[in-house]
């Protein structure tokens, strides 16, 4: 019994290193020497550098172990802005190129169908905030109007909850008040504020900086799941005012009627022109000598 044991022991041995010899020793040199084509870079780019044909060249790599996504033609990868700076030899991957060039303010490259981004001025240290707001900030905004004398302060509801991209000074600069300057360095003031807003949240920014001053208050920083909720809050608001975008938009003319070219007018000119052309034209026959039989003219 003891020797029949060893005996199919031994079999399955000798089956167990055949079949590691010839099957899968085999499959693994054939994927490990298997080679492909990729797109590499061939000289080094600076972030946010157009990409040329110069630029790329088609390799052949081993295709064993390769990243996913990894570019495998020149053509996907020409055209393209380096999200990053790369090197020769680099391979490409999705999130080291761009196909829109690249800004300085990362928050303006990644703006949602639908929205827009827009500045508004602050006039004075307090409608700021004190200088003290950050990009990622959830404000509220509150309208003052010096001609309203009843009720010169405005809650408005389109801009309850309304997300902060960047803070620049008076230069164009982004601030950031995550620092503090350094001893001899002066401290910059905010000049204006960009946000994230809907098309009628711009309609009504607009609006409001030239008909009064707009004053910034804080709700909630570095909370991004309060952020999320305010800001689907603050949807809901639109959706209950404006409705969902599916119905038809009645366009109006932005200029007014008495400024549009008339009509008329050219109408006017065509029929004083055609009957010049019609006066000439009798003019001429009138002028043109008849002739006789004989072939001799007389008027």
């Amino acid at each position: 019994m003891k020797m029949n044991n060893r005996f199919i022991y031994g079999i399955l041995s000798i089956v167990l290193a055949a079949v590691i010899a010839f099957i899968a020793i085999p499959a693994v040199t054939s994927k490990t020497s298997s080679t492909c084509g990729i797109a590499r870079m061939k000289n080094a780019v600076p972030r946010g550098t157009l990409i040329t044909t110069n630029d790329v060249e088609l390799a052949e790599v081993g295709g064993f172990n390769l990243p996913d996504g990894v570019a495998r033609q020149t053509q996907d990868v020409i055209g393209t802005y380096a999200a990053t700076d790369l090197f020769p030899g680099d391979y490409i991957l999705p999130e080291k190129v761009s196909s829109v060039p690249l800004s300085s303010d990362l928050s303006l490259n990644g703006i949602p169908d639908g929205m827009v981004a827009i500045s508004i001025t602050t006039q004075t240290l307090a409608t700021a905030l004190s200088d003290k707001l950050q990009g990622g900030d959830i404000i509220r905004l509150y309208h003052y109007d010096d001609d309203n004398e009843l009720e010169p302060v405005t809650d408005i509801p389109e801009l309850r909850f309304v997300k902060v991209l960047s803070v620049t000074d008076s230069k164009g600069l982004d601030v950031d008040y995550t620092t503090p300057p350094e001893e001899d360095e002066e401290r910059q003031q905010t000049a204006t504020i960009t946000v994230l807003a809907t098309p009628e949240q711009a309609l009504l920014l607009t609006r409001y900086e030239n008909e009064g001053r707009l004053h910034v208050a804080l709700i909630t920083r570095g909370n991004e799941k309060l952020a999320e909720e305010l800001l689907g809050r603050q949807s809901e608001i639109l959706l209950t005012l404006y409705g969902d975008g599916t119905e038809e938009e009645t366009l109006e003319p932005s200029m007014d009627a008495k400024d549009k070219p008339s009509e008329t007018a050219d109408t006017d000119a065509d029929a004083q022109s055609q009957r010049m052309h019609r006066r000439l034209r009798m003019k001429t026959v009138q002028k043109t000598p008849k002739r006789n039989k004989g072939g001799n003219a007389y008027v």
